[in-house]
């Protein structure tokens, strides 16, 4: 079955340039040094767009009860819930367009008709900090472990690696649910102390992933930062 896309971006650019070239222009437009005014670049992901409305509602619920029981201070979250397969980079739209025509959505085309819909279910909590937010996700895989032994080293090794040699680490796929700055009774994730949700869930789609932060600020941009997450183009997989 052919991928399909539910968006359609802009207009493809030059699809034959080396991957000399290529790599100039995104590690050129990825580095955040002296970025003063950011509102012309956005993240870009690879994942997979919740629509299932009662795991969105589980989600809003699990994250209220984490916010009300460990008195997050200055919480945020992005508009969607999305699993984090890998993380792209910051990139102008010019560039984006670029990486994601000559090479991403290949990769995505070519992976979504080879995997089947994946049973997923929720593994753990996770906190990360970034030196400005705190980041509490859910650390996802699925019953036949696909995400982590073939989807995420099939898209970072030839997706990542041949732009951008130096990303050698492979991140675990996971949710975030919600950011925040301080709480006195959560620093890290064994202090969590909240049931899992025991229903899992099904990927049957691949998701290219715009996030636009939305307050803009001097310094380096963070994927902690407070997105608006749009889904630009979707790749189903095959209903087997």
């Amino acid at each position: 079955m052919n991928a399909e896309h539910t968006n359609s971006d802009n207009n493809s650019q030059n699809n034959n340039l080396e991957n000399e070239n290529m790599q100039n222009n995104l590690e050129s437009s990825s580095s955040h040094s002296h970025i003063n005014k950011n509102n012309d670049k956005f993240h870009f992901f690879i994942g997979n767009i919740f629509d299932d409305i009662d795991q969105i509602k589980l989600l809003i619920n699990l994250r209220k009860k984490l916010r009300n029981k460990y008195k997050l201070k200055y919480p945020h979250w992005n508009n969607k819930f999305y699993t984090n397969l890998i993380y792209l980079g910051y990139f102008d739209m010019y560039t984006a367009n670029l990486y994601m025509d000559s090479i991403i959505k290949p990769l995505l085309e070519a992976l979504s008709e080879k995997i089947p819909v994946l049973d997923c279910n929720y593994t753990g909590f996770k906190v990360d900090y970034d030196k400005t937010f705190y980041k509490i996700s859910l650390k996802i895989n699925d019953t036949n472990n696909v995400l982590e032994s073939i989807v995420v080293p099939y898209l970072h090794n030839n997706g990542i690696l041949p732009v951008f040699d130096k990303k050698k680490i492979i991140y675990k796929p996971s949710i975030d649910l919600l950011y925040y700055k301080h709480s006195s009774k959560l620093m890290d994730k064994k202090d969590i102390n909240i049931q899992l949700p025991t229903s899992g869930f099904k990927i049957n789609h691949l998701s290219l992933i715009k996030g636009t932060p939305v307050k803009y600020r001097p310094g380096t941009p963070s994927i902690h930062d407070q997105m608006h997450i749009e889904e630009i183009a979707r790749y189903n997989v095959p209903l087997l």
